[in-house]
């Protein structure tokens, strides 16, 4: 029976390590938002977006606001040949734990045609402890 309680204390003691870091917990936020868009799932990708989200694509062209790039997505998804799945490389978050960035590259399809990457995406972690995008940029390769 100690034993049990020594390997639980050790698995608790692990997960919490876990949690506590903040890098890692960016990256399987940055991963987690990637695996939204390949299930072609808009809700699920907007959860991650801030209101004030700036963004742009490989085409330089910046969207501002959530609703914006609600409506964006909500285009590209309606082509059945769309795809695009990210990998992040490196991440930071600051010193206060409030801001952080992944930059990563990314791959897919859209109208037809392959493209690729990379990006590098500004996170701020809202009250709600949950990463949310504030700033996003794609540049094609």
């Amino acid at each position: 029976m100690h034993k049990g309680i020594v390997i639980f204390l050790m698995l608790l003691a692990a997960r919490l390590a876990v949690a506590a870091d903040p890098i890692a917990e960016l990256k399987s936020a940055d991963q987690n938002w990637s695996k939204a868009s390949e299930a072609r799932n808009l809700d699920q990708f907007m959860s991650f977006v801030a209101d004030d989200v700036y963004a742009t694509g490989p085409d330089g062209k910046w969207t501002h606001g959530k609703a914006a790039m609600r409506d964006g997505w909500s285009k590209m998804l309606a082509d059945p040949g769309f795809k695009l799945i990210w990998t992040v490389d490196t991440a930071g978050v600051s010193k206060d734990g409030r801001f952080g960035y992944t930059r990563g590259t990314f791959q897919g399809s859209m109208g037809g045609k392959p493209m690729s990457g990379g990006y590098a995406t500004v996170w701020e972690k809202g009250n709600d402890g949950k990463w949310r995008v504030v700033v996003d940029v794609a540049a094609g390769g």
